[in-house]
């Protein structure tokens, strides 16, 4: 069975910035990574079967409707778009990583678009927190969300080194220069 969406792309489109005329095999890929990445880690793979079954179905209820609309749906429009910022920017080609560009329009420097995700993301952050409060309390055995629950986005593209004292090893370094600094043979 084709993978079913939770949301349609017209509706990312309708429900957002995205001009009608984008590139739906590159929202596509974004939808799928926003729900494999952000989405399942929060409220579970058995849950996310369950509902694609039932739209698959036409099978859907009240509440899996509500929760679709209300609740998965603002989330995965933001996280789509976070995702596919980056493939409609950057073209892959045989030539490289080049930026996306068109006769009458040039695309933003890295560090102009580095803050529009970060408008973005800012907003997806509320629409998760949301979400995450929604699941927490649904009394639904099939989800798996805690209050604590977290996703993949926030680990990606950032990286924290250990927190690691290296002033011993600076004042050895510096003091053997000028001979302030003896080892004991």
């Amino acid at each position: 069975m084709e993978k079913v969406n939770l949301i349609s792309i017209q509706s990312i489109k309708n429900n957002s910035v995205l001009p009608a005329n984008i590139d739906e095999d590159i929202i596509q890929i974004a939808l799928s990574e926003a729900t494999d990445l952000e989405l399942e880690p929060l409220i579970g793979a058995d849950y996310i079967a369950s509902i694609r079954t039932k739209i698959a179905t036409d099978t859907t209820t009240e509440t899996d409707n509500f929760v679709l609309d209300e609740v998965i749906e603002p989330f995965l429009i933001y996280a789509t778009i976070a995702y596919a910022i980056d493939y409609l920017h950057l073209k892959i080609n045989n030539k490289g990583i080049n930026v996306s560009t068109d006769a009458t329009l040039s695309a933003l420097q890295i560090k102009d678009k580095d803050s529009a995700v970060q408008s973005v993301k800012q907003k997806m952050d509320g629409y998760k927190s949301r979400l995450i409060k929604y699941f927490a309390t649904d009394n639904d055995e099939t989800t798996n969300t805690s209050i604590d629950a977290d996703s993949t986005f926030n680990s990606m593209n950032i990286y924290l080194g250990d927190n690691i004292d290296y002033s011993t090893q600076y004042y050895r370094e510096r003091a053997s220069k000028v001979n302030y600094y003896r080892r004991g043979y």
